[in-house]
């Protein structure tokens, strides 16, 4: 066969979609010669392609075909010359035409048809109809199972599309085929490290930190050679190891991730993060200036530049040097409203304004919200608890203390009391999303599901793209048995973003509970997990 299964367009094409942006490995495949039968397509893809003696269908390719200068009744020589010409200039759509014809006209000529749905396979990939190039390349090996290009060609069909199981698979029948094939060890080696990354990505969004760090590792290991692609493995490996409070660790791959890419503003803005955890903020500052200088208008680098001015003026108010702290508010408020002209939804940012403005006014004890700052920084226990209550005693307005300290209780057991503080922090701030949230899941643990859901939409009202609220939404319904509005919001969720594990776990969860009804058995029983598995609440 004299056209190669990757010319230097689809290695282009390949090396936009790649999962982190890294060019591919271009590859030159010479013609190989069969060596054993792996595999064959089922005779259902055969039926699943279009008649190509439909009426319609002949007259549309045979006007095309004569669009690009053949005649409609050339022979098979003649429309293989120019099928050959267009595909090599990478001229795709007048070259399709001409090669539906000569896969039409091919006959019982075995390798021809072959040779033809190939092609077909590469032009379809080429067009970014993967269905159909799935197709074509399919009833190429099911023509001759020993084409080995057909089989290479459809594991990059599978990686383009995500589908990583199957591209494993179809790189493994070319090295059965051709053992030790250098491009074949590559892709399997890639494609595993490619699923390893998605599978640490989709950990690390729903905070199982650990498994994540394991998923990016493998990731690193297998895409250990591809710099142009670790530095975001890096970044990710940082970021978790900084959810587990393992700075040391952090700094190792954070400083991975910006020697290969020292462009790469987030990377300065997570070890800035790093380091202000570690109350270094000379180092926090010029990190997070570092990324500024960058990316002028990126939001979270003068957010968090903000947050290190705002805690320094803290430490000033603390030792009464008011004129100080004052002058490092009210840098704090310069970046924080610049955060919002870049990014108006960093509602974080705007309760970093509202706390700074408070303190300014008197209205907010500055003692009570360094006391915060350290609480929330600490495990659910006894000392925690007691500290919350010492900062509620220093300022009886602060009602995220309220709220943190009903998360406190609720998971120590004291559900009741934990009902009442958040019940007090909303009587406070009415328009607190974080406690009409804690509140609704609360109330759905205790069966109040009319309750629970009044303040869940409450929170969704108040902050629209409150996805924990969502979810919890979606756990209360299933509570209440009524499945049909549960599996709506969970079938949303996913609509959204079809790697949700929160809502892929409800909605298993929500199937598992309507069998039990089926089987008579009872479903009353509601698990409190402090985990992301079993609803959200937030400190």
């Amino acid at each position: 066969m004299r056209i190669s299964y990757l010319n230097s367009r689809i290695a282009v094409y390949i090396a936009i979609l790649l999962f982190v942006g890294c060019a591919a490995k271009k590859t030159a495949i010479a013609d190989r010669k069969p060596i054993e039968t792996v595999a064959t397509a089922t005779d259902s893809i055969k039926n699943d392609r279009t008649s190509l003696n439909d009426s319609a269908l002949i007259r549309t390719k045979n006007e095309e075909i004569k669009r690009v200068g053949i005649a409609a009744d050339a022979d098979l020589a003649a429309l293989k010359a120019a099928g050959d010409s267009l595909y090599i200039a990478e001229n795709f759509d007048d070259a399709l035409p001409v090669w539906m014809k000569i896969a039409e006209r091919a006959g019982n000529d075995r390798s021809l048809s072959c040779e033809a749905h190939f092609v077909l396979g590469n032009i379809f990939f080429q067009k970014a109809e993967y269905g159909k190039a799935e197709i074509e390349l399919r009833l190429a090996i099911s023509a001759d199972s020993l084409l080995i290009d057909a089989h290479q060609s459809l594991g990059l069909l599978y990686f383009t599309k995500g589908d990583y199981d199957k591209a494993i698979t179809s790189f493994q029948n070319v090295l059965a085929l051709a053992p030790g094939d250098s491009d074949a060890t590559y892709w399997v080696g890639y494609t595993i490290g490619s699923q390893a990354y998605e599978a640490g990505l989709s950990d690390f969004n729903i905070e199982w930190y650990d498994r994540a760090i394991e998923h990016f590792k493998t990731a690193a290991e297998y895409l250990e050679s591809d710099t142009s692609a670790n530095y975001k493995i890096y970044f990710f490996l940082g970021k978790a190891f900084i959810e587990k409070l393992d700075y040391d660790q952090a700094l190792v791959y954070l400083n991975k991730c910006i020697e290969l890419n020292p462009m790469l503003a987030d990377g300065y803005t997570e070890l800035g993060s790093v380091y202000f955890a570690r109350r270094d903020f000379d180092n926090a500052i010029s990190f997070n200036e570092k990324a500024i200088s960058i990316s002028p208008s990126h939001p979270k680098a003068h957010n968090n530049l903000g947050y290190i001015y705002f805690t320094m003026g803290n430490t000033f108010a603390v030792n009464n040097d008011k004129i100080k702290a004052d002058e490092y508010y009210q840098k704090a408020i310069v970046l924080f409203e610049k955060a919002l002209s870049f990014d108006p939804n960093l509602d974080g940012t705007r309760r970093n304004i509202t706390h700074v403005k408070k303190i300014i006014s008197g209205e907010r004890k500055v003692n009570a919200f360094t006391m915060m700052q350290a609480a929330v920084r600490s495990e659910n226990s006894p000392d925690k608890i007691a500290q919350l209550k010492k900062i509620i005693t220093e300022d009886p307005t602060y009602d995220d203390a309220y709220n943190n300290l009903g998360v406190a209780y609720f998971y120590s057991g004291h559900v009741d009391s934990a009902v009442t503080v958040i019940e007090k922090a909303i009587e406070i701030n009415p328009y607190n999303p974080q406690a009409h949230n804690n509140l609704g899941y609360m109330l759905g643990t205790l069966r109040r599901y009319d309750d629970a859901l009044k303040h869940l939409f409450i929170a969704i009202q108040i902050k629209r793209d409150y996805f924990d609220a969502y979810h919890n939404l979606g756990y209360v319904y299933m509570w209440k048995e009524d499945f049909a509005s549960s599996k709506k919001i969970w079938a949303q969720l996913l609509k959204s973003n079809p790697n949700n594990q929160q809502a892929r776990k409800g909605l298993a969860e929500l199937e598992r509970r309507e069998a039990m009804i089926k089987a008579g058995e009872s479903t009353t029983k509601i698990e409190i997990s402090d985990d992301a598995d079993a609803g959200i609440l937030k400190n």
